[in-house]
């Protein structure tokens, strides 16, 4: 069984955000010190109810990211 989950980014007052980029990096970013965090290594998918989701066995170290509903 895999341990395998999708998360997306709580955007609620997080001060983070998620977002694609044209070079197809998926980018962190905190929205208050204008830091960037690439996240290399984690499988991606877009959602038409929470944009960009990350797929790992835990969630990636920056920002506050919560399971899935969906799935």
């Amino acid at each position: 069984m895999s341990t395998t989950k999708w998360w997306v980014l709580d955007g609620r007052n997080s001060g983070y955000v998620l977002e694609e980029r044209p070079s197809g990096d998926v980018v962190v970013m905190n929205t208050e010190t204008s830091e960037e965090h690439v996240l290399h290594g984690y499988v991606w998918k877009h959602s038409p109810s929470f944009g960009v989701q990350i797929q790992g066995e835990g969630p990636p170290p920056y920002g506050t990211w919560v399971e899935n509903p969906e799935d």
